[in-house]
């Protein structure tokens, strides 16, 4: 059985990272970014995936677990940056 809402969620994660990716990313490499922020820190790269996931789960925590009303992006913007890190995590480690 096909899940609709999983593939509408996995195409907006696309569009999210193809036009993020263009602001952040050298052309050619798509991590670049993240490799720049691993320099700049003196850290590796899985560090930082673990720190920008560790800020997205804080922010949701805060909004979902202590009731608050976001103020910037919505929930739902939070939980799909979530699954791009994620996505892009994994996929550095290939």
């Amino acid at each position: 059985m096909q899940n609709p809402k999983f593939t509408d969620h996995l195409e907006r994660m696309a569009a999210v990272h193809d036009a993020k990716n263009h602001d952040y990313a050298e052309a050619g490499d798509p991590l670049s970014n993240f490799t720049f922020a691993a320099t700049v820190a003196g850290t590796d790269t899985d560090t930082v995936f673990r720190v920008l996931i560790g800020v997205k789960l804080a922010r949701l925590n805060e909004l979902l677990g202590k009731g608050k009303t976001p103020q910037h992006e919505s929930i739902d913007d939070s939980l799909l940056d979530l699954s791009v890190y994620a996505a892009l995590w994994a996929s550095s480690r290939r």
